[in-house]
């Protein structure tokens, strides 16, 4: 999958521009701090998302206006696709269009894979199990299966739960049991699917991106693969959860551990180290994306050089996977420099020029800054 063009309408800090993104390398969008750079890749995840992952929708619309529009043209494997996100304020209504049709964001996902990496996924293995879940999720959807599976036993969850109020015995409540254990036994085999992935390649790209071997063990807690060990635990537990209100077992209460020597690496493991093995999560999940969708996911990384020293930043964008990857930076680093077939957007001349008529539908001419050639132009196209 590749993104050919992003046209913002009142979103965050931009007023409105059209930003042509280059058929082949890399793209660098480059300025100071707080200028843009976040919002610029956030705006990209709700265009194939339809939601961001810090902010609520309220909150993503410029001050002053009522607002917000982003669309996206997208070339896939199957074709081309164009993707228009909106959302009013004051109504509190969003809508998604896929192709000019409304289209609920859950039926896309799998047709817009994409991996991010943000400065706190650093912390991803040190906070709550909800992070490690969504984490998860946000990698399954891709898998049709499991975003139906997903529904499913969110359904059965709510009605079993709002059921053990007024349940005396287990059997007042076998129906719902029956589907939480169908559909959380379906999502516990897909997330062990990537866990087993995981295991199998994060050493090893962790190796591969920092020169140090570590041993990183990936597990979830207590999965129950087959029906018959989850039903039984539900019964055994549910005393306890009528006395509670609330189911105590299932994929909703999972969690993904990550050790290193046998000791959780939030205990063991510098933050620099932390940050390393994150980043050799992510791209393992995005070589597990293509082989689940049958084509590279979009790669977004959000200031991943500036920890790095010299020989890591060349280490990570050479053993980049071969997919469209954009990253932000407040400068661009010589590492970079040196890569063939890198871009420079420079988010200060989209702020700086403000278009005053709605950009048009078009198929852009290629607008690519090699960045050896000229690092201070922008990569835009702005009415």
């Amino acid at each position: 999958m590749r993104l050919r063009q992003l046209e913002l309408r009142a979103f965050r800090n931009f007023s409105e521009a059209a930003v042509v993104i280059p058929k082949k390398g890399l793209l660098a969008a480059v300025a100071p701090n707080a200028t843009g750079k976040t919002n610029f890749l956030e705006a990209v995840v709700m265009a194939l998302r339809g939601r961001s992952w810090r902010a609520s929708h309220g909150e993503c619309v410029r001050w002053g206006e009522e607002a917000f529009q982003v669309t996206a043209e997208v070339e896939r494997r199957e074709g081309e696709s164009e993707v228009v996100v909106r959302y009013h304020a004051p109504a509190k209504k969003m809508r998604i269009e896929e192709d000019g049709r409304p289209v609920s964001s859950v039926t896309f996902y799998k047709r817009y894979p994409l991996v991010l990496f943000v400065a706190e996924d650093t912390f991803l293995f040190t906070r709550s199990p909800a992070q490690r879940r969504n984490f998860l999720n946000q990698v399954l959807v891709t898998a049709p299966p499991y975003v139906s599976a997903l529904v499913q036993y969110q359904r059965a969850l709510l009605q079993r739960n709002a059921s053990l109020k007024e349940a005396t015995s287990p059997a007042d409540i076998t129906a719902w049991t029956e589907l939480v254990v169908e559909h959380g036994v379906a999502l516990w085999r897909y997330r062990q699917q990537l866990v087993d992935y995981l295991q199998a390649h994060l050493a090893a790209g962790y190796k591969l991106l920092t020169g140090e071997q570590l041993s990183l063990d990936v597990e979830l807690a207590a999965p129950f693969l087959e029906a018959a060990p989850f039903r039984e635990a539900l019964q055994a537990a549910f005393s306890s959860e009528q006395r509670l209100g609330y189911t105590l077992r299932g994929p909703h209460r999972d969690d993904l551990r990550l050790t290193s020597d046998g000791k959780p690496v939030g205990a063991v493991l510098s933050q620099g180290q932390m940050r390393g093995v994150v980043l050799a999560l992510k791209l393992a999940v995005a070589s597990f994306i293509e082989a689940l969708a049958e084509e590279p996911p979009l790669i977004l990384l959000d200031e991943v050089l500036s920890e790095l020293d010299e020989q890591r930043q060349q280490t990570l964008l050479a053993h980049l996977p071969d997919a469209q990857v954009l990253l932000t930076g407040t400068s661009v680093p010589e590492a970079l420099r040196q890569q063939p077939d890198v871009h420079l957007l420079d988010i200060r001349s989209i702020l700086a020029k403000p278009a005053t008529a709605q950009p048009r539908r078009r198929q852009p001419e290629e607008r690519s800054v090699p960045v050896k050639q000229q690092e201070d132009e922008a990569v835009v196209a702005a009415d």
